[in-house]
C-alpha cells in the first residue's frame, strides 16, 4: 500500500457508542498515514463495525460482506476488518465463514487496531482478536489527540459494558461487566474538546450511564449526577447531554442536578421497553410502569418542559394483545417526543429465546407498524404546540435539503430548520412558526445593536 494515501473507511451499524468507536478507529490509524473516506472504491482499509442488538443488523453485516467480496479481490493490498459486537460473539467462526475477511476484532481490542493493521499489511495474516480484558487489564482509549475536529458536537465515553442482563439483550455477553472511567480522565477530554477544538455540546455515553459508580465505586469516584455537575462547570461548554440512561438508577441525586445546573439539557433518552408489569418482569427490567412512571413525573417536576425519548420492543414472547396495548398506553401517559421501536427479535445465547409464545413475524410487524402510528401523531402534536415559541437553537450548519437553510437543535433535542445568517456552533434564538412530522420550522431572530 502506498503509505502516502492509504484511506480507511469504517461503516458503522448500531447505536451512538459504536459511531464513538468508528471515529476512534479513524484516529487511531492516523498515525500509520491513514485518512477517513466516505469512498468504497478508494479505500484500502475497510472495517464494518457492528452491533449484534438487533438480528437486522446481523442481516446488513453479512450482506455487506458479500458484496466486499469483489473490492477485496480486486487488490491483494487490501484489509477487509469487522469490529464490535458481532465480532466478539462470533471470532474465529466469521474468518471461516468469509474467507476473504482479513481482520476480526472485538469490543476490548480498539486500541490493538493499529499494530494489527500493521502486522496484517506486512505478513498477510488473519488475525481474530476477539478475548476479553480482565478489569484490571482493561484501560479506556487515551483522551483524543490534539487535531482539528469539525461541527459543535462530540461524544465522550464514560464507561462500558452493562451489568443488568435483560433477558433479549446480547450486550452484557460480548461487552462484559460494567467498567467505569476515571471522573478526572472525563473531565479532561472534555476540556480538551471544548478549548482546543470549538466543542461546545457533549454527550456522555454508556450502556446504562445512570449506573456510573453506583455500585463498587473507587475511592474519590463520583456518582454520576456529580460528574455531570463536575462537567457542566467547564467554561465554554453550553450544553450537556446523557445517554443511554437507566430508569432503576434515577435517583434524587440526578433530579437535584437537573434542578440546579441549567447546563444539563431538558431531555433523557430513558428506555422503558413495555408498559406491561409482566413483560417487564419476564425482559428482567428490574422495575415496575408505575415505579417507570413516577420517576419520568419526578424528573419533568425537576426541569419543566423536559422531553423525553425511550425505546421500545414489541411482540416479546407471549405478549398478548392486552399487554401490547398497555405500551400504546404508556405512549399516550407519558408522550415521548419520540422512540426508537422494534419488533422483537431472536438474539443466541439470551434467555428469552427459551421462552414460550413466540409470536409470527407478521404479528411482530403489525404491533409495531400500530405503535410506530400512534408515536408518528404523538410527536407530531408535541411539534405543533411549539408553533408561537421562541427556542434557543444550537446551530448545527446549513440544512441537508437546502443549503441556504440552516438547521439546529433546541435544547429539548428537537430538529428546527430556520432561516439565518448564524455561524457553525453560535446559540441563536429562533421564532418557531411551522412543524413538521419530525422536524420544526422557524427564523432567527436577529438582535440589532442599539
Amino acid at each position: 500500500m502506498d503509505t502516502e494515501k492509504r484511506r480507511v473507511q469504517v461503516v458503522t451499524y448500531g447505536c451512538q457508542m459504536n459511531d464513538h468507536d468508528s471515529d476512534r478507529m479513524v484516529e487511531l490509524l492516523e498515525p500509520l498515514g491513514f485518512v477517513g473516506t466516505d469512498d468504497k472504491l478508494s479505500a484500502d482499509v475497510i472495517i464494518l463495525n457492528t452491533c449484534s442488538v438487533r438480528e437486522k443488523a446481523d442481516q446488513k453485516l453479512f450482506s455487506e460482506l458479500g458484496r466486499l467480496r469483489e473490492w477485496r479481490a480486486a487488490d491483494p493490498d487490501r484489509i477487509l476488518a469487522v469490529g464490535g459486537c458481532v465480532a466478539q460473539g462470533m471470532g474465529n467462526d466469521l474468518l471461516d465463514r468469509c474467507r476473504h475477511l482479513d481482520l476480526v476484532f472485538g469490543t476490548d481490542q480498539l486500541a490493538q487496531l493499529p499494530d494489527m493493521v500493521t502486522r496484517i499489511s506486512a505478513h498477510r495474516l488473519r488475525v481474530a482478536a476477539t478475548e476479553w480484558r480482565n478489569a484490571d487489564e482493561f484501560d479506556f482509549l487515551p483522551i483524543r489527540p490534539q487535531r482539528r475536529m469539525e461541527g459543535t458536537h462530540a461524544y465522550v465515553k464514560i464507561m462500558k459494558g452493562c451489568n443488568k442482563f435483560c433477558t433479549y439483550c446480547i450486550v452484557p455477553y460480548v461487552k462484559g461487566r460494567e467498567l467505569f472511567r476515571p471522573a478526572q480522565e472525563i473531565i479532561d477530554e472534555v476540556r480538551m474538546l471544548v478549548e482546543n477544538h470549538g466543542i461546545c455540546e457533549i454527550t456522555l455515553l454508556g450502556q446504562t450511564v445512570t449506573s456510573y459508580n453506583l455500585k463498587n465505586r473507587q475511592p474519590g469516584e463520583p456518582r454520576f449526577a456529580e460528574l455531570l455537575l463536575r462537567v457542566a462547570e467547564i467554561e465554554g461548554l453550553h450544553r450537556l447531554r446523557f445517554m443511554t440512561g437507566y430508569p432503576r438508577d434515577v435517583h434524587e441525586d440526578l433530579l437535584e442536578a437537573f434542578r440546579i445546573q441549567p447546563v444539563i439539557q431538558p431531555h433523557i433518552h430513558m428506555p422503558v421497553q413495555s408498559g406491561s408489569d409482566r413483560i417487564l418482569k419476564l425482559m428482567n427490567r428490574g422495575y415496575t410502569r408505575a415505579q417507570y412512571t413516577e420517576k419520568m413525573a419526578a424528573l419533568r417536576a425537576a426541569r419543566p418542559g423536559l422531553s423525553l425519548t425511550s425505546d421500545i420492543i414489541v411482540g416479546f414472547p407471549g405478549e398478548t394483545e392486552a399487554e401490547f396495548l398497555e405500551t400504546i398506553s404508556i405512549l399516550e401517559e407519558i408522550r415521548y417526543d419520540s422512540v426508537y421501536s422494534f419488533a422483537y427479535s431472536e438474539r443466541p445465547g439470551t434467555r428469552a429465546t427459551s421462552f414460550e409464545g413466540s409470536l409470527p413475524e407478521p404479528e411482530r410487524r403489525r404491533r409495531l407498524v400500530h405503535l410506530n402510528g400512534v408515536q408518528d401523531a404523538i410527536t407530531t402534536s408535541l411539534l405543533a404546540e411549539c408553533i408561537g415559541k421562541t427556542s434557543e437553537v444550537l446551530v448545527l450548519g446549513p440544512s441537508a435539503r437546502d443549503p441556504l437553510v440552516l438547521r439546529g437543535r433546541t435544547p429539548e433535542h428537537r430538529l428546527v430548520n430556520f432561516i439565518g445568517t448564524a455561524e457553525v456552533g453560535e446559540l441563536v434564538q429562533v421564532s418557531i412558526d411551522g412543524a413538521g412530522r419530525h422536524t420544526l420550522k422557524g427564523a432567527q431572530i436577529m438582535i440589532h445593536a442599539a
